[in-house]
């Protein structure tokens, strides 16, 4: 007996479909095609014949075949999800995501459908849809691995660490031999600081792919952390050669190069980022910092203007710009900055003055030097200011405010801190100022007489010290006298007449040195002033 063409039709597609499941395409694009010549409105085959053509390399065959599969039967879901997958494949989103709601549609409780759909959104940053089509996927297969890998994934992405922990290491119980889920879990320990367990993850997924760029570059950020610097740059670049784009490994081996003092390779890879497209702050500063080590000062300023342009009080950035500008010569700006920085990050400043102050660092040094430069205007304007006042009899020494949140002016007035002081520094000229101001209001103006004479014997131009040596007689014209009779605090009293002797100049001359400074802020921390 003869059998029908539908009949001989269904075994030439049931063979092709052997094939195709087999990876035999070739034989299976013949097998769907012999069906559909003997039944050529055969929307099975079709959508078979289209999915053996794509795996072929294909694209515009299978989808012409998917397309008339559809037009004959728009109820074949199946069909409309591998059109979208192809779509996907194509660039083409906004067609492939239609085809994903049509898909799932028809078959409400096929999985697949609803985890293509997740990627779609994923890969378009719609996070939030892409977690939804995943609990979708993993209500209707809770024993498939990939929901669970993908959904840890997006959970990383949305912050969510400790969740997507759980659903990374519920993929690997489910396939253990995955070194995706053990570098993506290798990832989210590493946002959770797990460090040692991150490094124990990414170590089993290079195990399995020993080249896998974005595995290098996880290990070697984790090396970079843990202080081994050395092996980071030679994992960091392994996953650049792989990955000559991989702009994360870039900046991060920059930062290493920097730490080996190699600012030449530093420089050239912060620059390569900044090319790439990577813009921020950090990547500027990390530049700056390079170009400075390499004594390109004018670049170092430049990059640290680029940063503050996007972060306007990056500590970073701020700290950078005064560096620079104090290597300058450019004292005032350099003071501004390390100002500016001690206020909008104390506690990081303070970190940095302790490290300064321990060690001897030309930049602790150079930024110490910068900020008795700031002292000594601020002290001066509020002086000049002050100075005023008492000639229109109007005196106010809240204008000194400011200068007490900054340097603690007002300890000094203290004799038991003035001696402590000097015995620090017996020839500390601005302690002996002090004293004498101190001496002379207590009534023993011959002692306060030789403490001045002493700063004139050791500095003979220390026109400063003559001049408050002149305070202690009535009448002198310079103005700063007038000051005496008003009861204000002996080191404001000093200020004042060195401010109105020679100025900035010699008011920074009389100040301690700049590591002081810096040592007293680490033991008074700075408050900014009230608005």
């Amino acid at each position: 007996m003869m059998e029908d063409a539908n009949t001989r039709a269904e075994k030439a597609a049931e063979r092709g479909e052997a094939h195709r499941l087999a990876g035999r395409n070739e034989a299976a694009v013949k097998a769907f095609t012999r069906a559909i010549t003997i039944v050529p409105g055969y929307p099975f085959a079709l959508g078979s014949r289209g999915q053996a053509l794509w795996a072929m390399g294909d694209l515009d065959a299978p989808l012409a075949d998917f397309d008339r599969a559809i037009e004959l039967d728009p109820r074949l879901g199946w069909v409309h999800l591998e059109r979208g997958r192809l779509l996907t494949g194509a660039g083409r989103d906004q067609e492939a995501l239609a085809d994903y709601d049509q898909a799932i549609e028809l078959e409400p409780d096929h999985a697949p459908s609803f985890l293509d759909r997740a990627l779609l959104h994923r890969f378009a940053g719609r996070l939030e849809d892409a977690l939804a089509d995943l609990d979708s996927a993993a209500e209707l297969e809770s024993r498939l691995p990939y929901v669970f890998g993908e959904r840890g994934e997006v959970k990383r992405r949305l912050k969510r660490y400790e969740e997507a922990l759980a659903d990374l290491t519920l993929a690997i119980d489910l396939d253990p031999d995955s070194s995706d889920f053990y570098l993506e879990r290798a990832w989210v320990r590493h946002e959770l600081e797990q460090s040692e367990e991150a490094l124990a993850d990414v170590n089993v997924a290079l195990a399995a792919r020993p080249d896998d760029s974005d595995g290098l570059e996880l290990r070697g950020i984790l090396h970079r952390l843990a202080g081994r610097t050395v092996e980071a740059v030679a994992d960091l670049d392994r996953a650049i050669e792989l990955n000559p784009g991989a702009l994360l490994a870039i900046t991060v081996r920059g930062g290493a190069l920097l730490a080996l003092r190699r600012p030449d390779a530093a420089y050239a890879d912060f620059s390569r980022a900044i090319e790439l497209g990577l813009d921020d702050a950090d990547t500027w500063v990390g530049r700056g910092r390079a170009a400075l080590d390499r004594h390109m000062l004018e670049d170092a300023l430049a990059a640290a203007e680029a940063a503050l342009e996007r972060e306007p009080d990056l500590d970073d950035a701020l700290l950078l710009r005064g560096a620079a500008n104090e290597k300058l010569g450019r004292y005032p700006e350099a003071a501004r900055d390390l100002k500016r920085f001690s206020l909008v990050a104390p506690d990081i400043f303070l970190s940095w003055v302790a490290e300064v102050s321990e060690g001897d660092s030309d930049l602790g040094h150079a930024m110490g030097e910068s900020l008795k430069t700031a002292m000594a205007e601020t002290l001066t304007d509020a002086a000049r200011d002050l100075v005023a006042g008492a000639e229109a009899q109007t005196v106010n020494t809240a204008d000194f405010a400011e200068v007490g949140a900054i340097l603690r002016v007002g300890d000094t007035d203290d004799a038991a801190v003035v001696e402590t002081r000097l015995a620090r520094d017996p020839g500390d000229a601005f302690a002996l100022a002090l004293r004498a101001v101190l001496d002379r209001s207590a009534g023993r103006r011959d002692t306060a007489l030789a403490d001045l004479d002493a700063i004139v014997r050791a500095d003979p131009a220390a026109e400063w010290a003559t001049a408050l040596r002149r305070t202690m007689d009535p009448g002198d014209p310079g103005g700063a006298d007038r000051l005496t009779g008003l009861g204000l605090p002996p080191t404001i009293e000093a200020i004042c007449v060195l401010a109105m002797t020679g100025g900035v100049d010699l008011v920074r001359t009389a100040l301690p040195d700049g590591t002081w400074i810096l040592s007293d802020m680490l033991e008074n921390p700075p408050i900014p002033p009230p608005a």
